[in-house]
Order: structure tokens, then C-alpha cells, then sequence
């Protein structure tokens, strides 16, 4: 068995983990959130993005691009869901609970940073 050794890209925000990078599947990822904090404030054109809290609670906002319509939802680690963030549409996630918040992240493809598909919005 082959053991390969996983960065941790800790900031003010919390901790992120890029654990599986597989070609035709994508990427999993995992990151913690300290409480009141907000991640995201960004869009995909072609990057498909799947998120899954699975502890804490966490706001989910996504925001239409091109009609300004927001969508909102609240999620629980306790109840587990899968929840689509959608292609043209900025999103964010809040930590709104009192503990931190760990996040599991499926994209459709594997994060390389000359051919970048994540643009700045604000939700």
C-alpha cells in the first residue's frame, strides 16, 4: 500500500484538504469553518460543485448571475444532504452555528491553477 501525505491549507477561516484527485471523477475535498465565517463568493462556468456538511450547521446562498434571484438554505451535519451549487451562479456557505463546521466538497474536475474556473462574486 502506497501512502501519500495530505497538505493542510489553514488560514483565519479554518483548514482545507484536498484529499482525492482522480482524472474523469474530479476532486474531494474536505474544510472546517470557524463559526460566523464565509466561504465562497464565487462562480463556475464548466466546474460542477456538490457540498455536503457533515457536522455543524452551515448557510448555503447562491445567487443568479443574470437575473439577480437568490436562493437560500439551511443545512445540519446531523442531517446529512447533498446540496448542487449551480453553473453561473455565485455561492457562498456560512458557519452559523456555535461550533465548527466541517464540509465535505465533490467538484467535477481536478483544481489546476492554469486553467482556473473560479471567478470573485459577492453573493
Amino acid at each position: 500500500m502506497e501512502n501519500k501525505k495530505l497538505e493542510i491549507k489553514s488560514d483565519e477561516r479554518g483548514n482545507f484538504i484536498e484529499v482525492f484527485k482522480i482524472p474523469d471523477f474530479g476532486q474531494v475535498s474536505v474544510s472546517t469553518t470557524k463559526p460566523g465565517v464565509v466561504r465562497g463568493n464565487h462562480y463556475h462556468k464548466r466546474k460542477r460543485e456538490i457540498f455536503c456538511i457533515i457536522e455543524g450547521e452551515a448557510k448555503i446562498r447562491q445567487r443568479n448571475l443574470e437575473t439577480n434571484e437568490i436562493e437560500e438554505k439551511v443545512v445540519f451535519g446531523n442531517v446529512p444532504e447533498l446540496v448542487e451549487m449551480k453553473l453561473n451562479w455565485t455561492h457562498n456557505i456560512q458557519n452559523i452555528g456555535k461550533g465548527e463546521m466541517k464540509l465535505l466538497i465533490w467538484v467535477s474536475e481536478i483544481f489546476n491553477p492554469d486553467d482556473q474556473d473560479t471567478f470573485y462574486e459577492e453573493v
